[in-house]
């Protein structure tokens, strides 16, 4: 009934969906493979949030719903190491492509078209990408970019508000605009919110620009532009591509990605940790919120949400305050001092455009087309040097080519005249030169002793930085505005920037639910690589074989999984999968299994399961009609020994369906351990002559006493009943053996009101944890919760074995498995 009626609100929910009506009227596509079982990926990109930063934001209350994510739904926080450079499109070539460090910085001199490039525009970005599109294959293949500097294989059609291609992708140009007005009035919750908040961000920019020209002495023209970029990029953007992202996972695509941009604009003009920066993440996280429950009603994908940040940002100096005339002039005096001993004319460097221009437009295209031009090197450039410097890692190239000695004594005299905190250059294959106030350092291998991480990950940072200076992009030598002894500096006029090998630029954060599975290779961080595996992982485009971990104490669950059906209607062994996955228990017993049942599309769920989680299993068939089988299943990380797999009494007339046990036995650390698992009856007589079954000789009372024993299911059967206290004469109840537990209910998942599913185990364990998850994720997949206990072993009462089974019959499998 429970189920019925959940199906019933979820289905009328659906047909009311702005995006379902936004599908039909736009005439939207569909993926053909767009099916409820089959797995999808959101992921969204913080961008430009520190790990520190947003931990703070947590302690702070600015984003509940992440914060609730961690707390409640059993995601896990990690540092998401960015690469060198700590920029959006290295880490996203990489994360896209599996390219690492494909460009060195922002901003960069194309050597073939004597151009400066920046990436945020498309004349720098496209070649990049069709660089990287030879490399790789793009991660978003089949799925939707927004917001992005890449497409990332998204098709020009999905491909929205991305700096590779300007404006929104050409199946929403190609609607009316009357059509767009029709989706805006349906959205009126939306457009009011969001009128709302311009407005509120309008009296706050139109007061930071007060204060920034008569606190900070800002240009009052470069304060007024920045006006706009607040409203459109921190309100503006962000609720258009949240709700294009919506329409997307109503669709079904099986990727989308999305960035929002709005904390990393105010970070840099105001600083990572400022008071305008962190207003903006609490929209980004009321963003997230709508997101994540779009993704779980999505009824055409079983998607994941992963969120993640691509890099940080040090709080800055701006060099010009340190040097006067800032970068340019400290360059051309080092170059008339020691290249070539003349003078040359004022010079110029890169500066930071708006990102607001990637939503197109006449404005944005006259916008590009200016930048165009002012990018080509003058003649003065090339015949002496140019500079691309935006952030705090700047590229400098000489028209003709210096040798070692040369860029040694230039970087000496920036270093020691011009306070640049550090110079770098490439020298022989695999190795570059580190030149700073302290002395030179030979990369990779000095450099693992000063970097400001941990030792494995100042190996791997090391060797970004070679990587960095062997960029076919590079400049001939390199500024890099951090150093380990002195504050952080950038080579523009900012208060946040990134780029660089600094402790918070290159430590994002990555919030996935427990256990996701990543490379083998990842320690304590996850980089762009780790994160592109792990999703193609998910999508099932490449596989990751499972590391089964050892723990010190027996994870036992036991889960009714309701034929995989969930709670809106879908059949999912992949959502089965995922809750076990995420609790890594050693065995666990499931209940109401379909094999070849016309009902579950023919699917063998045990087999399925199992191979997903790369476990030994066992299957017991309460009842079968032909190839179609009902009944209960053990899955373990260990091998497996059926003992006895069989119905107990017969079922009665008020309730037909017959009810099995199913007895195996496993070894652990040379223990011998038996494990039941069943699946009780409604009647009270017949639940009662069940107990009494299980009870005797033929099953438990057949068990030696110095065995371990561990008995498990869904009972249908409540503590304090008869069947309940037969089983507690002989064997103990895990949720009452932890002092001041309060026990939890299991059943049903929308409101769990009875504790009918247990865990028993002999005198031989205590019991050190017991859980019963209750998130999302577990309240959708099935009608019951699971129920995990973690035992340890007393070890003055149990039986060691040499070995329970032969060697040649350690890994059974699937089929063999099967044979009764």
């Amino acid at each position: 009934m429970i189920y019925f009626l959940e199906n019933f609100l979820r289905k009328l929910r659906r047909g009311l969906s702005v995006s379902e009506w936004a599908i039909r009227h736009f005439k939207l596509p569909i993926p053909e493979d767009a099916r409820p079982e089959k797995p999808g990926l959101l992921l969204i990109q913080i961008d430009g949030l520190a790990r520190g930063q947003f931990e703070k934001a947590l302690r702070r209350g600015k984003m509940p719903f992440l914060k609730r994510l961690l707390r409640r739904q059993h995601y896990e926080l990690k540092s998401f190491y960015s690469g060198v450079p700590s920029t959006t499109p290295a880490v996203q070539g990489e994360l896209f492509y599996g390219v690492p460090c494909v460009v060195p910085s922002f901003s960069f001199l194309n050597r073939a078209e004597r151009r400066l490039a920046t990436m945020y525009h498309p004349e720098s970005v496209k070649p990049v990408e069709e660089i990287l599109q030879q490399k790789g294959e793009g991660l978003l293949t089949g799925g939707s970019s927004w917001s992005n500097i890449y497409c990332g294989g998204a098709t020009q059609e999905e491909s929205h508000v991305c700096a590779a291609s300007i404006g929104f992708g050409d199946m929403m140009r190609s609607k009316s605009f009357f059509s767009f007005i029709a989706l805006m009035l349906l959205q009126i919750p939306m457009v009011l919110r969001t009128i709302g908040l311009v407005l509120f961000e309008l009296v706050l920019a139109v007061w930071d620009v007060i204060e920034g020209v008569f606190r900070h002495r800002k240009q009052l023209h470069r304060e007024l532009k920045f006006v706009f970029n607040r409203m459109f990029i921190t309100i503006g953007l962000r609720e258009v591509i949240t709700m294009g992202a919506k329409i997307d996972l109503a669709r079904g695509l099986p990727i989308t990605h999305l960035n929002f941009l709005g904390y990393d604009e105010q970070a840099h003009r105001r600083g990572p940790g400022s008071a305008f920066a962190h207003w903006s993440l609490r929209g980004i996280d009321r963003a997230i919120e709508r997101l994540f429950f779009a993704a779980q009603r999505s009824h055409r994908r079983d998607y994941q949400v992963w969120i993640f940040s691509d890099h940080g940002q040090e709080a800055v100096t701006p060099f010009s305050e340190i040097f006067e005339g800032g970068i340019e002039e400290a360059v051309r005096q080092g170059w008339e001092h020691t290249v070539k001993g003349q003078k040359r004319r004022k010079s110029r460097v890169s500066d930071r455009d708006s990102r607001a221009y990637w939503a197109g437009g006449k404005v944005a295209r006259k916008r590009l087309a200016e930048r165009s031009l002012w990018e080509q090197l003058t003649e003065d450039e090339n015949h002496s040097f140019s500079i691309a410097a935006m952030g705090p890692v700047g590229h400098v190239y000489f028209a003709q080519e210096l040798g070692i000695e040369e860029k040694r004594q230039f970087a000496n005299w920036l270093v020691a005249n011009a306070k640049i905190p550090g110079v770098l250059f490439k020298t022989e294959p695999g190795h570059a030169l580190w030149i700073r106030r302290q002395g030179e350092l030979l990369l990779p291998e000095e450099a693992i002793e000063v970097l400001p991480h941990s030792e494995k990950l100042n190996e791997e940072a090391a060797r970004d930085l070679v990587c960095l200076c062997h960029n076919e992009y590079a400049g001939d030598v390199i500024l890099l505005g951090w150093n380990t002894d002195s504050p952080p500096m950038t080579f523009e006029e900012e208060r946040g920037a990134h780029g660089g090998p600094g402790p918070n630029e290159t430590q994002g954060f990555l919030l996935v639910p427990e256990n996701t599975r990543f490379p083998h290779t990842h320690t304590s961080y996850v980089r762009p690589a780790n994160l592109r595996e792990a999703a193609l992982h998910l999508l099932r485009r490449k596989r990751i074989s499972r590391v089964h971990r050892t723990a010190p104490h027996l994870r036992v669950m036991t889960y009714n999984v309701h034929a995989c059906l969930g709670m809106d209607g879908k059949i999912s062994t992949h959502r089965i999968a995922q809750v076990i996955e995420r609790h890594d228990p050693a065995v666990i017993a499931l209940q109401e299994l379909d094999i070849h049942r016309s009902r579950s599309r023919t699917e063998h769920q045990v087999e399925m399961i199992a191979h997903e989680l790369g476990m030994h299993f066992h299957f017991s068939p309460a009842k079968a009609h032909g190839e179609e089988q009902y009944g209960d299943a053990i899955l373990s990380k260990y091998p497996l020994k059926l003992i006895r797999a069989e119905n107990i009494t017969k079922a009665p007339k008020v309730d037909p369906e017959p009810r099995g046990a199913l007895w195996v036995q496993f070894e652990m650390d040379g223990i011998l351990i038996n494990l039941i698992n069943t699946h009780f009856g409604l009647g009270v007589r017949e639940r009662m002559s069940q107990a009494m079954d299980l009870l005797s000789k033929k099953w438990i009372g057949g068990i030696e006493l110095n065995e371990p024993v561990i008995l498990c299911g869904d009972f249908n059967t409540f503590p304090d009943t008869l069947p309940y206290r037969a089983f507690t004469s002989r064997l103990h109840d895990v949720q009452l053996m932890i002092p001041n537990f309060r026990a939890r209910k299991t059943f049903s998942t929308a409101s769990p009101v009875f504790r009918i599913d247990h865990i028993f185990v002999s005198g031989h364990f205590n019991v050190h944890k017991v859980q019963v998850p209750r998130n999302h994720l577990t309240r959708i997949a099935s009608d019951h919760l699971p129920l995990v206990a973690d035992l340890t072993f007393d070890e003055r009462h149990l039986k060691t074995v040499p070995h329970l089974f032969p060697e040649h019959t350690a890994h059974r499998t699937s089929a063999e498995s099967l044979k009764r």
